[in-house]
């Protein structure tokens, strides 16, 4: 890609909407937060499986959990700092979101298991899917 191909490029993004602009900011941001997340929830479900023998679906849904709480309180400073809800209604709603995920999560790990899929591929298969759920219902919680 030559320089003005990508002058191009950049003129054209100031066509776009401010509201494409700022939900591919948000992803962004709330994709970096879920990296520190994934980090502990794929970290502990390898020590869970690997060195302490837990069952892969209780392994799962232990570093699913722990790792969505990073990912609250990291997106709470970091991405999501503005909410139309009370703090107590919102953490619950977030549970809710958080729940179905922790569905998803184990679901797929559990279908990807049978089909003789290792557990960690699994489980990057189910990060993508629920990546994009979490981040789509928890956005739908905040004003913007």
């Amino acid at each position: 890609m030559n320089r003005n191909e990508f002058d191009n490029i950049v003129e054209n993004l100031t066509y776009l909407p401010q509201k494409y602009i700022l939900l591919f900011r948000d992803i962004c941001k709330y994709g970096m937060v879920s990296f520190f997340a994934l980090v502990v929830d794929v970290g502990l479900l390898y020590v869970l499986v690997e060195y302490l023998q837990v069952f892969y679906l209780y392994a799962a849904t232990i570093s699913f959990c722990c790792g969505l709480t990073v990912n609250y309180i990291l997106g709470k400073i970091f991405v999501f700092k503005q909410s139309k809800l009370q703090p107590g209604k919102e953490f619950l709603l977030y549970s809710l979101i958080g729940v179905v995920g922790l569905g998803l999560n184990d679901l797929i790990i559990y279908v990807l298991v049978l089909l003789n899929l290792w557990y960690l591929i699994a489980k990057a298969v189910s990060v993508a899917v629920v990546f994009f759920f979490h981040f789509f219902a928890r956005r739908s919680l905040f004003e913007h």
